[in-house]
Order: C-alpha cells, then sequence, then structure tokens
C-alpha cells in the first residue's frame, strides 16, 4: 500500500505545456550530416508540467493553467495529466493551434539538448485564463520563460497580482536561456517571490556572479523566503534568512536528465509548504531530481512517493542525513 501524504496542500501552476519527443543518441552530427537513434519516447513535458505532475505523484493537489492545441499531441497531454491526477480543469483547448512539442536530443551521458516548437504556448493577449483558480490554493507555481515574450508576458504578471492580493505565496522556476531570453522582466519579478529557484548558468547571469552562494544570497536580499540555485549532478545551494548551504546530490545510474530539474522544484515547493527546514526540504528535491534521470523521458515517468519512500529506504540505514531522513518519512506517515 502506497504511503499517503500527510499534508493537505494544493499548487496552482501557470505556464508553457509540451509533449517531448526524447532520442537516444551516441553522438552529435555535425551540421548537414544525420544521427541514428535506437528508439524515442513520447511523453508530456513542459516546466510546469512535469512539475505539475511530480507533485500530483506525490500526493499534492495539482492545479494546471496553460493551453493545448485541439490535435493528436494535446489529446495525448490531456491523458497524461488525467493519468496522473492533475486538475487540468484550467488549461485551455485552442482551435485550430498545435501543441507545443519539444525534441529531446540526450547524449550516452545523460545530457539532453532541446528543440521547441511553442505552438499553442505563445499565448494571444486576449486570451482569458481561469487565474480565479490561483486563490483557492495554497501556492503559485510558474515559471519566468513567459515574462520573456511580449504576448505571454501579462497573463503571467496578471497571475502574480492575484497571488499578492490573496496572500497566496509564490515560486518561480525561473526557467529562462540566457543566450535568447531578457531578464529585465524576471529581475522586476524577483521582489515578489517567496520561494526562487535557478540553474545556475542563469543564476550567473541575472546576478553577474559565478560563485552560488553569493547569487543566492544576492538574490535572497531581494526578498524572497527561499532561494535554490541547481547545480545538477553536484547538488544544489540554497538559502534562507538564517543560512546559505551546498547539498550533495545523490548518485543513481542517470539515463536521461529531462524533468530532473522541474522534479526538483516539486521537491521544493512539497518540503516548503510542509514547513520542514532547508536542509530536509533540499535533500528531498535532491532525491526528487536524481531519481528522475533513472528512467528515459519525464512526464508520467516520473518518481511518485512509492519510488522516494524506497529509495529512502536503501540509503536511510547509511544515511548521515538522518534528523531530514526522518522528516521526509514523517511527511508520509
Amino acid at each position: 500500500m502506497t504511503p499517503e501524504l500527510r499534508v493537505r496542500a494544493s499548487v496552482c501552476l501557470l505556464g508553457p505545456i509540451n509533449v517531448d519527443i526524447t532520442m537516444p543518441i551516441d553522438t552529435y552530427p555535425q551540421e548537414g550530416d544525420d544521427a541514428g537513434a535506437p528508439s524515442y519516447s513520447v511523453e508530456t513535458g513542459g516546466v510546469v508540467g512535469n512539475t505539475a505532475i511530480a507533485l500530483s505523484k506525490l500526493g499534492v493537489n495539482a492545479k494546471l493553467i496553460g493551453c493545448i492545441g485541439d490535435d493528436n499531441w494535446g489529446n495525448l497531454a490531456a491523458e497524461a495529466f488525467r493519468q496522473t491526477g492533475v486538475d487540468i480543469s484550467g488549461v485551455s483547448v485552442l482551435p485550430g493551434v498545435k501543441t507545443g512539442l519539444n525534441f529531446a536530443v540526450v547524449s550516452r551521458g545523460g545530457e539532453r539538448t532541446f528543440f521547441n516548437a511553442w505552438g499553442a504556448n505563445i499565448w494571444d493577449n486576449t486570451h482569458k485564463f481561469p487565474l480565479h483558480i490561483i486563490s483557492k490554493t495554497d501556492m503559485l507555481q510558474v515559471t519566468g520563460h513567459p515574462l520573456t515574450r511580449s504576448s505571454n508576458r501579462p497573463a503571467l504578471l496578471n497571475a502574480i497580482d492575484i497571488a499578492q492580493s490573496n496572500d497566496i505565496p509564490i515560486s518561480m522556476d525561473t526557467s529562462i536561456r540566457p543566450v535568447f531570453d531578457s531578464t529585465s522582466d524576471i529581475r522586476a519579478v524577483i521582489p515578489k517571490l517567496n520561494i526562487c529557484i535557478l540553474g545556475y548558468e542563469e543564476a550567473c547571469y541575472l546576478v553577474d556572479h559565478s560563485d552560488p552562494h553569493t547569487i543566492a544570497q544576492k538574490i535572497l536580499s531581494q526578498g524572497p523566503e527561499l532561494v535554490a540555485v541547481k547545480l545538477g549532478g553536484k547538488g544544489c545551494v540554497l538559502a534562507n534568512s538564517d543560512e546559505c548551504i551546498t547539498l550533495p546530490s545523490y548518485k543513481v545510474k542517470t539515463i536521461d536528465t529531462t524533468g530532473a530539474g522541474d522534479t526538483f522544484t516539486a521537491g521544493i515547493i512539497l518540503g516548503w509548504l510542509s514547513k520542514m527546514d532547508i536542509r530536509a526540504t533540499g535533500m528531498l528535491a535532491n532525491i526528487l531530481g536524481a531519481l528522475a534521470t533513472t528512467v528515459w523521458g519525464a512526464g508520467t515517468k516520473l518518481p511518485g512517493t512509492e519510488e522516494l519512500i524506497a529509495y529512502l529506504a536503501s540509503i536511510n540505514s547509511q544515511d548521515k542525513n538522518k534528523r531530514e531522513t526522518d522528516q521526509i518519512f514523517e511527511l508520509f506517515g
């Protein structure tokens, strides 16, 4: 029998929804050449889509707001969300528009390169999202990428304003590509956040510094209560008003890193909503992120309560962080 989450929590997530097509290759081809893949997987994805599924599989009531097209890819995405218990009453189906697609090419070491077709994720300024959902939840989770597109920006800013006016905590995974995306709107939103989650590369770009501890503390000084800087296979740096710490990653057999950061975000959100201390929160996030790399693709394949508890049980006897491990166990009875 799967343990159940003791904390009653609901999270509204707003952002792009994709279908991921993932292909493993041994070597990247030169321009004009080709490369063969022995197989491929098709899964629902997108930053908030993956985080919504990860939260739902951990027992959180995840309510998704976004857009899909009226095509087969959209049907696949909707079914994956239903299968994993995500509430998609806030997802709009856009007539005559294609669902966002994400092609992920994965190297032998598990690292991936993305090719993204935005499709229904390019929002019309006139589209009315059901943002009233936000006021009935315990947290709003957004991704920063829509802030870099003029057509998407109003909906995200409206969502943040609604959350603030209803005293709903706000979490953001900045999720930008510094080479392509403007950061001015991201910087403007940071003071409104309770939680700010960043990848190391984008964090360096936002703060103009390379030390993750300095980055975390600088962003913390702008207003968030918790800052998490993701360091991939090196773990993460977390900072709150009491401390700034580095927490190591957990060793697993990595197959594909797609969705690892999104699942890490789910761990940070759950730890924060459950009032776990910063070390237990980081441990939970790092374990979930690591487990997400042990399967091909993301979406419905992301880890849930069973995988988390099994992994914790496997390391509990040798784990030096027993106090943190016990906090996570207590979350699930």
